[in-house]
């Protein structure tokens, strides 16, 4: 049996109460309030200056996942390496390479399984800062990779490398929170933040286009210029990293007690030895051990919400990578009528609208509805984008002009990017509701990465496309692939159907796996003496 001692339980003798009741003078009364005013004014102080330097780790930490998406996103110039100019929309080897480097690249980061485990031992500020320097390399060997063979290993080592920061700075997000409203609109800007790294690969492609005619160096490995930019970048986030970055796990176990935080009324009553007297073991700090993959992976509560992101990375990557084919292809065949030329910009201006309104909206809306019910009701919305999107656009086709489908189409990108960016705030803020401590955040993040090996599927989708392309026309292959979308995304939503907020303990995690502080065993006394 637990029982909780409270630290407002008075341990002065009941005998000698009457020796305390005593009525304190004027002059004494000002001099408390005095010293309470100044203990006030002492601690509001402390707080202002705890709530500034929480502040700034929290500024250095998106400016660290600022790196990560810059990194993600420099796919662009090998694919223009790759690819011509005048194939770039044309025919669906676009879709297929780009899966190939994508796939690539979601391989290495289902790494920070890896990742993760090493957060809760190491601490958050060691790995993050392995795998800035280690982003770093890898920018500037990716600059030589001059075929696709190359470029997908480097590929594979970048995913790897920004696995580690992808799993540290939601983590660190989780600690630095104080509470659950906070912790959404901190992780409500992450989108954003990703949208910044959307244009890394615009510097990119100037500072290639400015280094193309300088040498033969440039002309021998063409993407060495843009590599070098994206390198510069995310070398001077790893040295401001290195200098300003602090660890957010808390303290260990063996560290040293403060005395200002021993209570020494406490420890004398309990440590009076008298026969007579139960056994009291009092735990004033402990760290509990960080709860383990198996754990985790035996938690059913947990598992659901793993295969439902697993769902969500599948359907939100296949779109990604069809995007290029599907996009300028005309609505009567299936597509969306988006002029090639037009597509990259098109999709950057619909990120940037789509992150500002996820962090307007999405507190507000778990404010309103609560965070399972959003969730449930988000995953609902994919699978009729999809069908939606292209009925629409043979719609507009048919009663409209070009310019009207084109811009229909867009409104469709902007439901799902706004849709896809929501739904993975909402799981980051699921998955930090199921470790019961921070000692184990960075456990579960990092199991989370599994998820991409679904990502990794993409290519299978456009693989196929592309293999069957010759034997069908476009327009079946476009519905194809819209119907694959919507049944990935029907899966999706009924799997969401069972995800819990939080696990409970018995049916998830035993409760020989949780540590409960401060408390003592009042049955210590008879098992000693039943023995």
């Amino acid at each position: 049996m637990l029982g909780f001692h409270r630290r407002t339980r008075s341990l002065i003798p009941v005998k000698d109460l009457a020796k305390y009741d005593k009525v304190p003078l004027e002059d004494e009364k000002e001099e408390l309030e005095y010293d309470v005013e100044d203990n006030e004014t002492l601690v509001d102080e402390v707080s202002e200056a705890s709530d500034k330097a929480r502040k700034r780790q929290l500024a250095l930490i998106y400016i660290v996942f600022l790196a990560e998406a810059i990194m993600a996103s420099s796919l662009q110039p090998q694919l223009q390496m790759l690819i011509s100019d005048s194939d770039f929309c044309a025919t669906l080897s676009t879709s297929y390479l780009r899966s190939t480097l994508d796939c690539a690249y979601a391989f290495g980061g289902t790494t920070g399984l890896f990742w993760g485990y090493m957060a809760d031992r190491m601490g958050r500020r060691r790995v993050t800062l392995m795998g800035l320097w280690t982003m770093f390399i890898c920018c500037l060997s990716m600059g030589f990779a001059t075929d696709l063979v190359t470029c997908t290993l480097f590929r594979y080592f970048a995913g790897l490398a920004s696995s580690t920061v992808v799993v540290t700075t939601l983590t660190m997000i989780g600690d630095l929170s104080k509470d659950f409203d906070e912790r959404v609109q901190n992780v409500a800007f992450l989108p954003l933040i990703a949208l910044f790294g959307s244009i890394g690969p615009i510097i990119q492609g100037m500072v290639s286009e400015s280094l193309h005619s300088s040498g033969a160096v440039w002309e021998r490995f063409p993407i060495l210029g843009s590599q070098l930019a994206c390198g510069s970048v995310v070398l001077s986030i790893a040295v401001t990293a290195t200098i300003m970055l602090q660890e957010t796990l808390p303290m260990d176990a063996s560290s040293s007690v403060d005395d200002m935080d021993m209570d020494y009324e406490k420890a004398a009553f309990l440590s009076e030895n008298d026969s007579d007297a139960p056994g009291i073991t009092v735990i004033d700090y402990v760290r509990p051990d960080p709860i383990t993959i198996n754990q985790f992976m035996q938690a059913p509560s947990f598992l659901v919400l793993l295969a439902s992101f697993s769902l969500l990375s599948l359907h939100a990557a296949t779109f990604d990578v069809v995007l290029p084919h599907l996009g300028h292809q005309s609505s009567q065949d299936g597509g969306m009528g988006i002029p090639c030329p037009w597509l990259g910009l098109t999709v950057l201006i619909v990120k940037g609208v789509a992150g500002v309104t996820i962090k307007q909206v999405i507190p507000m809306a778990i404010e309103k509805f609560g965070l399972l019910r959003l969730y449930r009701s988000t995953s609902l919305l994919f699978p009729a984008v999809y069908i939606i999107t292209p009925l629409l656009a043979l719609a507009a086709a048919s009663a409209c002009t070009t310019n009207f489908v084109a811009v229909t189409s867009t409104l469709g990108l902007l439901v799902k990017h706004t849709l896809t960016g929501g739904a993975n705030v909402l799981v980051a803020l699921l998955v930090l509701n199921t470790t019961p401590d921070a000692y184990s955040a960075g456990t579960v993040v990092g199991i989370m990465q599994i998820a991409n090996l679904f990502k990794a599927l993409a290519v299978a989708v456009s693989g196929a496309s592309f293999y069957f392309a010759d034997d069908m026309s476009v327009s079946t292959t476009n519905l194809a692939l819209w119907s694959c979308l919507a049944f990935f995304g029907a899966c999706g939503a009924a799997s969401a159907y069972f995800v819990r907020e939080r696990p409970s303990v018995e049916r998830d995690f035993p409760s020989e796996v949780l540590c409960w502080e401060t408390c003592f065993d009042v049955d210590a006394e008879k098992s000693e003496l039943d023995r």
